[in-house]
């Protein structure tokens, strides 16, 4: 990540808008977690764990930025052990970092079972992406590659996680005025009716599931046909096999 490019960008129109749509989804999706470690990587300029009611907050960066900065290290390797954190904010962390893959593996290991993770990216095929990758607004020298939410959510579902929410954000025109975004709020309504076609930023929230697999092992004194299928001899039964038996015994010596 390039810290001058990305503040500059965040200073600009354009990048206050983007940034405010995000704080918003990312406000509403922390404030229903439960636990006790949640976990902030990238972005410093930015709190999205302000509306977490966790206690305790940790924010990771790959440099020393602002005094917001908690923990200083790679995405791909994270210092936590396993199962230990809930909550895992991860805006646009994915598309700077040379392996986003093993960052998904790192991020799985740390989480508890049931825990959440919350990211947002750039989608390429917008309007937006086009931007990024052109190099406008200082944008490209911050990106590696761009995925689709597509790609992510499969990510998500080969290693072990559950989409639970997926949606777009920024459906305006990516321009870099504030009087013009404010013309475009109609579009920011209309946009989640396009499926997503509109929208520059994909905002995913997925949940890390434990499937306990019960082994079933045969029971070998265990009779294979049930009880209600066995014939049964009674006592008085058992007695007249016996006394015809004596009968024929006696038939036998009269014979002979």
């Amino acid at each position: 990540m390039q810290t001058n490019s990305l503040a500059s960008f965040d200073s600009t129109a354009l990048g206050q808008y983007i940034a405010q749509r995000e704080l918003d989804v990312y406000g509403q999706s922390v404030a229903d977690v439960f636990g006790y470690h949640a976990l902030q990587l990238g972005w410093p300029g930015y709190d999205l764990l302000g509306q977490s009611r966790i206690p305790y907050k940790h924010y990771l960066q790959p440099t020393q930025h602002g005094k917001r900065t908690s923990l200083i290290c790679e995405s791909e390797f994270l210092p936590f052990s396993e199962n230990t954190i809930d909550l895992i904010c991860l805006p646009h962390v994915l598309e700077q970092c040379l392996q986003p893959q093993q960052t998904l593996r790192e991020l799985l290991r740390v989480l508890v079972p049931e825990g959440t993770l919350v990211l947002t990216g750039v989608s390429p095929v917008s309007l937006l992406g086009l931007r990024a990758r052109g190099g406008q607004f200082r944008l490209a020298g911050q990106f590696q590659r761009l995925f689709t939410a597509w790609r992510i959510r499969d990510w998500l579902s080969v290693l072990g996680f559950e989409v639970v929410n997926s949606s777009y954000l920024m459906h305006a025109l990516p321009v870099n005025d504030n009087r013009w975004l404010a013309r475009q709020s109609w579009l920011e309504k209309w946009g989640p009716r396009s499926c997503g076609m509109t929208g520059g930023i994909y905002f995913v929230v997925a949940k890390k599931r434990i499937f306990n697999v019960r082994v079933i092992r045969p029971d070998w004194k265990k009779a294979p046909l049930s009880q209600a299928l066995h014939v049964r001899k009674t006592r008085s039964r058992i007695q007249k096999q016996l006394k015809c038996a004596d009968d024929d015994t006696s038939m036998d010596r009269n014979i002979r």
